[in-house]
């Protein structure tokens, strides 16, 4: 068996598999008429899916389309009502919220399309079809461009045509974490080990003067540390032994910045340098030359904005973290560009939430 023929036969299982997780409404009786799909036009799993639940909502909020479809269910209607995030991406699911999901069909296999989503924001995943449903369905993806928390849904299939009730109330709260929702952008990375730095947080916040550095910081060296330096996309975050000898080299630099910077949002404000009380302290640059500092005034290092000194007016974000999510996912501050497209072909490739398919 050769390996296309391979990898097509583990996608129509795993197909297989997912339908038969779902529980159809109304119960009994099988997909109606059998979609249409024409050979090689779509990935093997999802038409092994839909040949098998046909067009329907899955857990009350996602409507999955077919070819042909009708009655808000049908791919190529429905792909005429949105814009789609890429010129290439087809559309395949369209979610209560208005958030859309695609395929970015890279390459003649359908095997090694990407999945992509379109909300606030926009992102791409290294996923199946299925490996997407079975994983969001579990809670398993914090996905920042939607709105709905990561919690594990029903499995519940309204097929086309049947009035779709309003879906259960998640056995758990979801709460929503950066971190998590970087790793579904740039993936699980590797974390900082006793070569790289060792990460003495107590000594390094020592040197620095500083209570403590912002946790959503730390765990980002933890978990992406490896080699001692974060870079994704064009955006430098500093290492964590290389804050004070930083702030030492070129702290007098940023005082005379933060002292002519101005934040129109917050016209009365007078920004300093640290390490006078409350100043600006470096954190990161990007390739673009933007220089970005915590804004050390508030008494808790978590609540610490990041402020873009780059070359005009103030602008302020939240924490690093969330500000990383919101470039890479196209709603920060237009630091870097955060179009979907081959990450093969991209100078800084990263792909989420797992490496490339081989």
């Amino acid at each position: 068996m050769n390996d296309h023929v391979s990898v097509a036969t583990g996608l129509r299982q795993a197909g297989e598999r997912l339908a038969a997780t779902f529980r159809s409404i109304p119960d009994g009786g099988g997909p109606g008429l059998e979609p249409q799909i024409p050979s090689g036009s779509c990935p093997d799993d999802y038409a092994a899916l839909v040949s098998r639940t046909g067009p329907g909502t899955l857990a009350g909020v996602l409507r999955l389309l077919v070819p042909g479809g009708d009655g808000g269910f049908g791919m190529e209607a429905e792909q005429r009502e949105h814009e789609p995030p890429h010129p290439e991406a087809r559309l395949w699911g369209v979610l209560t919220g208005g958030e859309t999901c695609w395929w970015l069909p890279f390459g003649d296999d359908p095997a090694r399309w990407l999945v992509a989503l379109d909300g606030h924001g926009q992102q791409q995943l290294n996923l199946t079809i299925t490996e997407f449903l079975d994983e969001w369905l579990d809670g398993r993806l914090d996905l920042p461009v939607l709105a709905l928390p990561p919690v594990p849904r029903g499995r519940t299939f309204t097929r086309a045509g049947h009035p779709v009730a309003a879906p259960a109330e998640p056995v758990r709260g979801g709460v929503r974490d950066p971190l998590a929702q970087l790793r579904t952008i740039i993936g699980p990375g590797r974390p900082a080990t006793a070569r790289d730095a060792g990460y003495d947080w107590e000594a390094i916040e020592q040197e620095l003067g500083v209570p403590a550095l912002p946790a959503d910081y730390k765990r980002l060296y933890e978990v992406y540390g490896a080699g001692g330096r974060f870079a994704v996309n064009g955006i430098f975050v500093q290492a964590p032994d290389g804050l004070a000898e930083h702030l030492a080299e070129y702290g007098h630099y940023y005082r005379k910045w933060a002292e002519n910077c101005r934040n129109p949002a917050n016209p009365d404000r007078r920004y300093k340098g640290y390490p006078e009380p409350g100043g600006l302290l470096y954190c990161g640059s990007t390739e673009g030359r933007d220089t970005l500092c915590w804004d050390t005034a508030g008494p808790d290092p978590d609540r610490w904005p990041v402020v873009n000194l780059g070359y005009g007016d103030v602008v302020e974000f939240g924490p690093l973290t969330e500000l990383l999510v919101a470039e890479l996912t196209g709603v920060g501050l237009d630091m870097t560009d955060a179009s979907l497209g081959d990450p093969a072909e991209w100078a800084w490739p990263f792909w989420g939430p797992r490496p490339p398919r081989t």
